[in-house]
């Protein structure tokens, strides 16, 4: 398990403010462009988003588990998915005005949609197969306890577990995409071509129409030939 707290590198006793600080800190090395990957990179925004939540940070610090933002809070999970992807725009060494923030916050999202519904035909599938083997698997002696019955168990538990884990954030990075709908990300404030470079260009474009009319009109070299002429020694 994660120690959330050696990811931040910060003591368990430490104030929002450290916390944030930390977070700060490290962004700029743990970001796959700074030298990280996105593995660490992720863990780094798990760990700031539990621990500078107080409620997700006492149940953190009791049970050791990351709790998932319940259905009800379904935009509050929704936007920390938002703010996970900003994330990896902000820290990123790329200019922004060059990007199309939108659509590639949408398209990580998507990704990660399709990705989790995978998981779970994975897990159901799993889960199929592990019924049929426990209609199959039987103790050869009695009284001595059912162990491999119980691994089966366990099994069965972290199947479910998952398929429902995977479900719920299905549900919550869906709603981000529906929040997204609502905003977008150009850039408005790009300065627009000055009267003289647009008069430039169309003079620009006047001249290359009457250049192709001259060419298309010009005549051949026999009728541009005067017809009094004489014929030279080169024809």
């Amino acid at each position: 398990m994660i120690d959330l707290y050696r990811v931040l590198g910060i003591k368990r006793t430490a104030p929002r403010k450290d916390i944030h600080k930390a977070y700060r800190k490290k962004a700029k090395t743990a970001h796959p462009d700074g030298g990280g990957t996105v593995e660490a990179f992720n863990q780094l925004v798990v760990a700031y988003s539990v621990l500078s939540d107080e409620g997700r940070r006492a149940h953190y610090d009791k049970t050791g588990e990351v709790e998932t933002p319940q259905p009800e809070n379904l935009d509050g999970g929704a936007i920390e998915i938002i703010a996970e992807k900003l994330g990896l725009v902000i820290h990123a060494e790329h200019d922004l005005a060059s990007l199309d923030v939108g659509a590639l916050i949408e398209q990580a999202i998507q990704d990660d949609v399709a990705a989790r519904k995978a998981s779970v035909a994975h897990q159901q599938r799993a889960g199929e197969r592990l019924s049929r083997l426990r209609a199959r698997t039987k103790p050869k002696a009695e009284g001595e306890g059912d162990l491999v019955g119980r691994v089966l168990d366990w099994h069965e538990v972290a199947i479910q577990g998952q398929i429902k884990k995977n479900e719920a954030m299905i549900v919550h990075l869906e709603r981000a995409l529906e929040i997204l709908e609502d905003y977008s990300f150009v850039d408005e404030t790009a300065a627009e071509p000055s009267e003289e470079v647009v008069e430039a260009l169309n003079d620009i474009l006047v001249s290359l129409d009457e250049l192709a009319a001259i060419l298309n009109t010009s005549p051949s070299r026999a009728e541009a030939m005067p017809k009094e002429a004489e014929p030279t020694a080169f024809g």
